[in-house]
Parts: structure tokens; C-alpha cells; sequence
């Protein structure tokens, strides 16, 4: 199985992608963990330009074993906020996709809309059958 978050989201290097995935049983004990983070600069560091080798298109990614459920939490917490700071004719939020396929099965597929100025933090929990 795999939980896969993708963006190409042109200013996307000003996030930090983490997230984390609870594999659970049929009575929805924890059974498995993994995680998965990328970090394009430090939280704080404030840059205005992307970092050197930066490729808009980012895939963060946790393949896992077979369960009954997941449960997973996604983060993108900002490193340098948006060089534009008012919201008069901004856009406010990018696009983050997320799906969780078994093979080329799908099983789950969202868009999730992200603040720029605040990024997120969202839980999950899908069931894998």
C-alpha cells in the first residue's frame, strides 16, 4: 500500500511536508508506524528565494503493508511565509493531493486546500478495504 502526497504548487519550497501513518488492525490497535518528512529549508528561515536545485513538482511518500485501516496526520508547516502578506488579490491557499492506493487500486484521493500564510495540520482515518 502506499499514501502518497503530491503539489506543484510554484512557491511550495516555503513548506515543510511532513507526515505520519498509523497502521491499525481489525480493532483498530496500532500495529505498524512509519513517516515521512521533507524539509526544502529550516522553519524560520525566512528566505525569499527557493533553495538551489528546488523542483516544483514535490512527492512525499510512505509505502506500508496491508491493514484493515490508517490513520495519518499531514503537516506543512511554513520556513518563510509568502513575500506578498496581505490577502487584497491573493490567493489564499494552494492545492496538496493526496491519495492512498493498494497496487493500482485507489482507495482514497482528496485535494486538500492549504493556507499559505499558516500551512496545516489535518488527521485521517480510511479504511483499506
Amino acid at each position: 500500500m502506499k499514501l502518497t502526497l503530491t503539489t506543484s504548487y510554484a512557491e511550495s519550497w516555503r513548506y515543510n511536508i511532513m507526515v505520519t501513518l498509523a497502521v491499525l488492525d481489525e480493532n483498530g490497535e496500532q500495529v505498524g508506524y512509519h513517516s515521512a518528512e521533507e524539509s526544502p529549508l529550516p522553519v524560520g528561515s525566512n528566505s525569499s528565494e527557493a533553495p538551489e536545485g528546488f523542483v516544483r513538482r514535490r512527492e512525499v511518500s510512505i509505502e506500508f503493508e496491508s491493514c484493515e485501516k490508517v490513520r495519518f496526520y499531514i503537516y506543512l508547516l511554513p520556513n518563510s511565509l509568502p513575500e506578498d502578506t496581505t490577502l487584497a488579490g491573493v490567493q489564499t491557499t494552494f492545492p496538496l493531493q493526496i491519495k492512498l492506493t493498494d497496487g493500482s487500486k485507489s482507495i482514497f484521493a482528496e485535494k486538500l486546500e492549504v493556507n499559505r500564510f499558516g500551512g496545516c495540520g489535518k488527521e485521517y482515518i480510511v479504511a483499506c478495504h
